[in-house]
């Protein structure tokens, strides 16, 4: 097997979380030009923090962690990495925190998981077919997060079962096991409770956020006139006064998700608002063959409306 990691210390970590492991090869992210055709389509969208492979570089689990809650509008800087996996048929674990303790600032004290992110997540299973598990990273009694060993339990028992899914039933019996197995179950349990006992007012994100207007074209001003191929349109309203990616790019794939019915065959049109970026501008940026902005931006979207003007996906 090889371990793929994105940090050399994160291979390491997850080398020791379980004894099929010992003996994996690690290796950090090739280039593009040797990848093989399944990696690739792992890292699609952005580098995940761990890809495990056989040795023939067939992927077998890929996996986000991070101590930074998921809160306000970063909460889709990860996700474009879970949905990738989920599209390549590929198992996902985001192993994180739902809630954390911020420090400094007038904003400082405890943050909570944006919960469109289980949303968008439990989406993109019902899409795509393949499990995306959340485990919670563990924090004590005031919200600090907890090193060492005992955060891992969890993630040790997820691998133990992995493993025995993996050999009954290869990567296919592993993907089908996982989304209906008991674990899945616990952990979905978990996500109910932090938001019965945590989470004010979760209704809040049953809607779209202040940025996503949804309806018709013809009922949106800055879509009149435009010719678009669906009776309802999600437009998604970027305020970048230049061209990035995070969390831009993996908040539009959660969008397309979680209202457009995912990647394709969309059951809404997903048109990217940029009222601070020319079309000159963008023309600029499209220039690079190496940027992940504009390709990302290019493949989720339908349409992009600029500060000066609109074009479809097929002029971007």
């Amino acid at each position: 097997m090889r371990i793929y990691y994105d940090g050399y210390h994160e291979g390491v970590w997850f080398r020791d979380l379980h004894p099929r492991l010992a003996d994996a090869e690690l290796k950090p992210f090739p280039a593009a030009s040797q990848q093989s055709a399944g990696l690739a389509a792992v890292l699609a969208y952005d580098r995940p923090d761990i890809v495990l492979t056989e040795s023939d570089d067939t992927p077998l689990l890929s996996l986000e962690r991070t101590i930074e809650v998921p809160s306000g509008h970063n909460v889709g800087q990860r996700f474009a990495r879970l949905a990738a996996a989920a599209r390549a048929g590929v198992p996902a674990v985001y192993f994180g925190p739902y809630s954390a303790y911020k420090h400094g600032g007038v904003t400082r004290g405890p943050r909570y998981m944006n919960l469109r992110l289980f949303h968008a997540i439990d989406a993109t299973m019902r899409v795509e077919g393949a499990p995306i598990t959340t485990i919670r990273w563990p924090t004590d009694d005031d919200f600090e997060i907890i090193h060492g060993p005992t955060k891992d339990v969890r993630l040790r028992e997820y691998l133990r079962l992995f493993f025995d899914l993996l050999d009954r039933g290869g990567v296919g019996g592993a993907r089908e096991g996982l989304l209906t197995s008991e674990f899945e179950e616990q952990q979905e349990i978990e996500r109910q409770a932090f938001i019965d006992r945590e989470v004010r007012q979760p209704e809040q994100y049953d809607g779209p956020p202040p940025s996503v207007v949804i309806g018709h074209p013809n009922d949106i001003p800055a879509l009149r006139g435009i010719e678009l191929p669906t009776r309802e349109t999600v437009v998604y309203g970027v305020g970048m006064r230049y061209i990035r990616s995070d969390p831009y790019t993996g908040m539009a794939i959660l969008y397309a998700y979680l209202y457009c019915g995912g990647m394709e065959n969309r059951s809404r049109t997903l048109i990217l608002r940029f009222p601070e970026i020319s079309m000159a501008l963008w023309d600029v940026a499209a220039r690079s063959t190496r940027r992940k902005d504009v390709r990302l931006f290019r493949e989720v979207a339908d349409g992009i409306l600029f500060a000066d003007g609109f074009r479809a996906k097929r002029d971007l």
